[in-house]
């Protein structure tokens, strides 16, 4: 008998306040087109609220105007007004009346004095106040905040396997998630309190409704709270965040691949999520997941033949080396293949016993290899001694190509100490 007076009222109070809209008075209404930059101030009026509509336009959608953001900026020093949206004039009329009847909840109105909008729709928002207040259209042409969240978005899609991974990551985000669900086990522990009766489901789906309208003013005055409660409030992060930690410490941080999988998964999605909602243009918003999706995924092996086939039909071209470039590098090489030939020889993995044998010099075999020069002064003079004969054997119009060719030509009492020594195996120049 009760459910059934209960659903009578309810299709009375349907049918009821359709009426009462088409036959409430008139409403003095204004309409005000916003364009960028542009300022209203509107006076007060004692004797009753009137309800000025402020509309803008919209432009259309450009990937230039891919962060851009317009502000309404409602500047007013009482709380005594009321705010209405909706796309059309029309459509905030119709809103203004539906919250002037008599069987209208407005637990869920929001007064915002700063609300963004898109720059590429047609947007309206209705003020009825009897104080005298300003209204301001904003332009932001790079928005800062949205620039960021595209910036974190796009991060953490790339980074979403080594977080998934990372230990730090899984304590932290433990930490997070424990303090933030810690309220849903009080409304698990208040539910197991609550009598299971059919009279009492409707006190339940009333009390989510109260605390939902809870949790909007707990937000509201979030700065208010924190403030005031200080002490509170600390000290029950520092209880949920440590029974949190404890909890992730005992089921420790995921091994298997499937968990890490899961784990990138809901990464990236979070990632696409900012980066979808970092922009008031959508199409470009969503062209850019699905860019960066393609990008992540694309599979390497042909990622590589597109380079070798793009390699084969363009091949790159050699620079030929100058004549200074020539000499440096034959005396940086040469530097190099020296060294890692005494190294070679004061290495276990070198015979020393086996290479002495075949030496006619073995004493001159362990001072190179205690760091002497490879050369002595004898043969750089042989060699010295040899250029200039050459050079003077030389024609006058040859000298100075002559001596450019024979500057990296090795002396023949280097070549004569190496034929001697054919047991030790000593880098040529190059």
């Amino acid at each position: 008998m009760l459910w059934r007076e209960l659903c009578l009222l309810a299709l009375a109070v349907l049918a009821t306040k359709p009426a009462l809209a088409q036959n409430s008075p008139a409403v003095v209404s204004d309409i005000v087109t916003l364009v960028p930059g542009a300022s209203v101030n509107v006076t007060s009026n004692p004797s009753g609220k009137t309800l000025w509509t402020f509309c803008y336009r919209g432009k259309k959608p450009s990937v230039i105007s891919f962060l851009e953001t317009v502000e309404f900026h409602l500047a007013i020093d009482s709380e005594d007004y009321a705010q209405y949206g909706g796309k059309t004039p029309a459509e905030v009329l119709n809103h203004y009346r539906e919250r002037q009847s008599l069987f209208s909840v407005t637990l869920f109105s929001q007064k915002r004095q700063r609300i963004q909008m898109s720059p590429f729709k047609e947007q309206c928002i209705g003020i009825a106040s009897r104080e005298a207040y300003s209204v301001t259209l904003n332009y932001l042409p790079l928005d800062l905040w949205r620039l960021l969240q595209l910036m974190a978005g796009l991060a953490i899609f790339w980074i979403s396997r080594r977080l998934a991974k990372n230990s730090v990551f899984y304590y932290l985000a433990g930490v997070i998630l424990g303090i933030c669900a810690s309220m849903l086990v009080l409304i698990y522990l208040a539910a197991k309190l609550v009598p299971r009766r059919p009279m009492m489901y409707g006190v339940l789906i009333g009390g989510w409704t109260l605390g939902f309208y809870v949790l909007k003013q707990l937000s509201d005055n979030l700065r208010l709270i924190l403030l005031t409660y200080r002490e509170y409030v600390v000290s029950y992060i520092i209880i949920t965040g440590l029974i949190s930690f404890l909890i992730c410490y005992r089921i420790g941080p995921p091994v298997n691949p499937r968990s890490q999988n899961i784990i990138m998964w809901v990464l990236q999605a979070t990632g696409g999520a900012l980066v979808y909602f970092s922009s008031w243009h959508t199409n470009a918003a969503t062209f850019l997941m699905a860019l960066n999706f393609v990008a992540y995924y694309f599979p390497q092996s042909l990622l590589d033949y597109c380079k070798r086939a793009y390699r084969r039909r363009f091949p790159p071209k050699r620079r030929l080396l100058t004549q200074e470039e020539y000499y440096q590098q034959t005396v940086e090489e040469t530097s190099k293949s020296l060294t890692e030939l005494r190294q070679y020889l004061n290495s276990p993995a070198c015979k020393q016993w086996d290479v002495i044998t075949r030496l006619q010099n073995p004493m001159r075999f362990a001072e190179f290899a205690n760091g002497a020069p490879h050369l002595e002064d004898e043969e750089i003079e042989d060699y010295s001694r040899a250029l200039e004969e050459s050079l003077e054997q030389a024609q006058d119009e040859d000298a100075e190509e002559f001596l450019q060719c024979s500057m990296h030509y090795r002396p023949p009492a280097y070549r004569r100490w190496s034929d001697n020594h054919s047991g030790l195996d000593v880098p040529s120049h190059r």
